[in-house]
C-alpha cells in the first residue's frame, strides 16, 4: 500500500505567471488538532524514522507520514541528495564537508550527519561542482597531457 503525499505549491511569480521555476512546496505537518504548513526550501534535511520521515528546519523538526525514498524521488531536482540510507540532506543549506580518515560527515545547521562511503565521492564531486565558478563534469586533464604552457599535467588517481 502507497503512501499519499499531499503537496500544495507556491509560486513565487506576481499576479497570473505560470512558471514553476522558483515554485516552493509546501509540507502539512500535523501539530495535535492544528495542521501547519513547512516549506521545503526550510528544510535543512530529512531523517527516515520507519515509514515516516521526521523533517528538520531552523525552527525544530517534524515528523511526516511519507518515506525517505518517497522524498528523495519528490526532491531530487530540488537539490535534495540521499546521503545515507537514514538521511536526505538540502544541498543549499550544507556548511560544511569534512573527511576525515576516509570518512565523510556534513555540517548542515548544527547538525553533524555522517556520510556513507558509497555516496562520499558522487556528493562530493557534486558539492565542489556547484561551487567552483566554470567547474564542469569533465575538468580533469587525460592522464599525462600538456597544458598550453608545455608543461604536464598531473595523472588522474
Amino acid at each position: 500500500m502507497g503512501a499519499t503525499v499531499i503537496v500544495v505549491v507556491v509560486r513565487s511569480g506576481e499576479g497570473g505567471d505560470r512558471r514553476d521555476d522558483g515554485a516552493d512546496e509546501l509540507i502539512p505537518v500535523g501539530l495535535g488538532r492544528a495542521v501547519r504548513f513547512v516549506r521545503r526550501s526550510d528544510v535543512r534535511y530529512a531523517e527516515a524514522q520507519g515509514d515516516y520521515a521526521r523533517l528538520y528546519t531552523q525552527a525544530g523538526s517534524h515528523l511526516v507520514r511519507v518515506s525517505l525514498a518517497a522524498l528523495e524521488e519528490a526532491w531530487g531536482d530540488a537539490g535534495f541528495v540521499r546521503i545515507h540510507r537514514s538521511h536526505l540532506v538540502s544541498l543549499a543549506h550544507v556548511d560544511e564537508m569534512v573527511v576525515e580518515s576516509g570518512r565523510c560527515t556534513l555540517r548542515v545547521g548544527g547538525a553533524r550527519l555522517t556520510v556513507s562511503r558509497r555516496n562520499t565521492g558522487a556528493l562530493r564531486d557534486r558539492l565542489v561542482r556547484g561551487v567552483l565558478p566554470g567547474a564542469s563534469r569533465n575538468t580533469r586533464a587525460p592522464r599525462g597531457a600538456r597544458d598550453p604552457r608545455g608543461a604536464r599535467a598531473l595523472p588522474s588517481p
